[in-house]
């Protein structure tokens, strides 16, 4: 790990700011500085050594094709790697594992763009903006959660017989 990485220690996340013999320092995305003495460092992962990815779940609507939805996204990712400004940043073309879940109201497909060290969230961020405008284009829904409510068949009614206590129990009040 290097000075100018981006890096999870202890579950924090941030940008290495300071490595010293005694200690790490992050400072995360609002702006906090994180210090950690390196004794008490359990977990390190270093998000940015040599590349780095940004890994997408895209959702479509279950009455989407995939096979379709698949192509776009290719393409896309072939379109952003012709971009003067991100292209070179972009080491592979686009990877498209597949179908990877199915959701409550979405069919979740998983991609990953590898980048440049610390390049993968812009790159990422305008890959989704890119991706969005072509689903509008091709009319491949993005699903929003829905719910179906089935009340079923109503229950007959309770027969209810209402009978006088006087006039069965013989006694007058």
């Amino acid at each position: 790990m290097r000075v100018g990485d981006v890096a999870i220690v202890n579950g924090t996340g941030g940008l290495v700011e300071v490595i010293t013999f005694r200690t790490i320092v992050l400072r995360d995305l609002s702006g906090i500085v994180h210090i950690f003495p390196n004794g008490t460092i359990n977990t390190l992962s270093n998000m940015t050594k040599v590349w780095s990815g940004y890994v997408m779940d895209v959702g479509v609507a279950y009455k989407e094709d995939t096979d379709h939805v698949v192509e776009v996204m290719r393409r896309v990712g072939d379109e952003l790697r012709q971009d003067p400004t991100l292209g070179p940043m972009i080491l592979e073309p686009i990877e498209i594992f597949g179908v990877d879940e199915f959701a409550d109201s979405a069919v979740i497909i998983k991609a990953r763009l590898k980048t440049l060290p610390i390049q993968q969230w812009g790159v990422g961020r305008e890959y989704r903006r890119r991706l969005k405008k072509a689903f509008d284009a091709e009319g491949i829904e993005i699903p929003f959660p829905h719910r179906s409510i089935y009340v079923g068949e109503a229950t007959k009614p309770f027969q209810v017989q209402l009978k006088e206590a006087a006039a069965t129990s013989g006694t007058a009040e």
